[in-house]
């Protein structure tokens, strides 16, 4: 079978405890891969998803030993180097500039930004070492592509805007490892994470005129996203940022 048609086998999904993680890992399992979900508590996904292919491994993203142990014992337990990444793993806190400070900036990079990297830099050196092609998908953010007044958040909005340009750097630098690296950015997404919601007239408001499908995105049609950059259909595409957000960042 050619390189290009062949479909990933072994996902390790960042954060698949919940939201759009843990609706990769189903949907994915549901496909017939083996899923192995990292998260500091997975508990819930391992008792809504009895009967399927999804493991789960305890890790902490910004504990670097924790993520090359994580990493190896996913490995071992889908019997091969893991094939596709999508790390998924994110916060989002709000808060206006002039009230943040340094460890709450700190706080969110080392989730969003630093825990994304070590989980791709894990799984790439897996696969450079196995001499094996491989996918992997950042989770970006319309936030890194302009501001907000309603949820001032520069904290997360900087550290999405630093995973679009490590996709890129990594995009072209793995690329001599047949390793492809892209990344979805999410709109207004309704996960446990979604705070517009809190106040159901400016939601109401802003999926009216900001959004021109007119309603909140769903966890499972960012994970469908995330699944068609893993696989062999976009088997030619690499350094991507593709939104999924109804439109939000055109409008």
């Amino acid at each position: 079978m050619a390189a290009d048609t062949v479909e990933p086998r072994r996902l390790l999904v960042t954060g698949g405890g919940s939201g759009i993680g843990q609706a990769v890992c189903r949907i994915a399992s549901d496909r017939g891969m083996q899923v192995v979900a990292l998260d500091t508590d997975a508990d819930g996904l391992a008792e809504t998803s009895a009967g399927t292919r999804i493991s789960t491994v305890q890790c902490d993203i910004t504990n670097e030993d924790a993520v090359i142990t994580a990493v190896a014992q996913a490995s071992e337990m889908v019997g091969g180097p893991i094939d596709s990444l999508v790390a998924a793993a994110g916060v989002y806190r709000i808060k206006p500039a002039v009230e943040l400070d340094g460890m709450g900036f700190l706080l969110l990079m080392a989730v969003n930004v630093t825990g994304a990297f070590l989980a791709a830099r894990e799984v790439a050196r897996h696969l450079v070492d196995s001499e094996v092609p491989g996918s992997i998908v950042f989770l970006a953010s319309m936030a890194s592509e302009s501001g907000d007044t309603h949820e001032p958040a520069v904290h997360y909005s900087a550290s999405k805007g630093a995973v679009v340009s490590m996709t890129r750097q990594l995009a072209v630098e793995w690329a001599p490892h047949e390793i492809r690296v892209n990344a979805v950015s999410p709109g207004v997404i309704s996960t446990p994470m979604l705070r517009l919601t809190d106040d159901p007239e400016a939601a109401a408001r802003y999926l009216q005129h900001g959004v021109p499908l007119r309603r909140l995105g769903r966890a499972d049609e960012v994970a469908r996203a995330c699944l068609f950059l893993i696989g062999s259909e976009s088997s030619y595409i690499t350094g991507a940022i593709l939104p999924v957000d109804g439109g939000a960042t055109i409008a």
